[in-house]
């Protein structure tokens, strides 16, 4: 299994935190959000592992060279005019082929989280999904017969299974069959800044994936009142 961490943003509302490093680096009670997707995943024996990088680069290099070894780190120049579905794109080689989990690097979660996922026997591919837990700005998930059919921020609260928490599980024809709808959005129509979610979505019928429940507590930290929500539910 191999990874893929999503860390090309720019983190504008955790300013000035994110003055002098990417939102990656944002430390949630001293441990960075990177820092910690990474220990979770290799806790979980996942350790071929590539990243994103983008918004400050160099600081996200350097700093993940001085703790971790053997961490692949591919660096969208374009970061400010593009989307996670083209940082997605740009890394497709390192996973091609492969099955491999993929996850935004603005989530703060536990280390089950990712044992849940890679125990989950529902389908190869699957989205972890906080069933029941509606959250205004995330992605939410439809459900019909089982697999998932639809997810969207968009959805309507009477249709969501629930919300997803930016971590997902590809198998190695999911993986194939999402970057091949991600070249159509970015070769084909040049559309540069969009979700990843909506190459997932337009695959779905193609595809069954699976809600895989949330296993764990986590967080999406965009702003400084997510942060410190996040610091307070990981005081422990």
């Amino acid at each position: 299994m191999k990874a893929l961490i999503l860390a090309a943003g720019l983190g504008t509302r955790l300013a000035p935190i994110t003055n002098d490093r990417p939102k990656s680096l944002v430390p949630v009670n001293g441990k960075p959000i990177l820092f910690k997707q990474l220990d979770n995943l290799i806790c979980n024996g996942v350790s071929d592992i590539t990243i994103v990088s983008g918004y400050k680069a160099d600081i996200l290099k350097e700093s993940v060279n001085e703790n971790y070894k053997d961490i692949r780190i591919i660096e969208s120049v374009d970061y400010a005019s593009t989307n996670n579905m083209y940082s997605a794109y740009i890394a497709r080689e390192a996973v091609k082929n492969s099955d491999f989990l993929m996850m935004n690097a603005d989530v703060f979660f536990d280390e089950s989280v990712i044992a849940g996922l890679l125990n989950f026997t529902g389908t190869p591919d699957a989205v972890v999904t906080d069933i029941g837990n509606y959250i205004e700005e995330s992605m939410k998930v439809v459900e019909h017969e089982g697999r998932l059919v639809k997810i969207s921020k968009t959805i309507k609260p009477e249709e969501a299974l629930g919300s997803s928490i930016d971590i997902y599980k590809f198998s190695a024809e999911g993986g194939n069959a999402f970057f091949a709808k991600c070249a159509e959005y970015i070769e084909q129509k040049k559309e540069l800044k969009m979700w990843s979610e909506v190459a997932l979505n337009d695959i779905f019928d193609k595809i069954e994936f699976r809600a895989c429940p949330l296993n764990g507590r986590w967080l999406e930290i965009d702003n400084h009142d997510d942060l410190a929500a996040a610091e307070k539910l990981f005081a422990e």
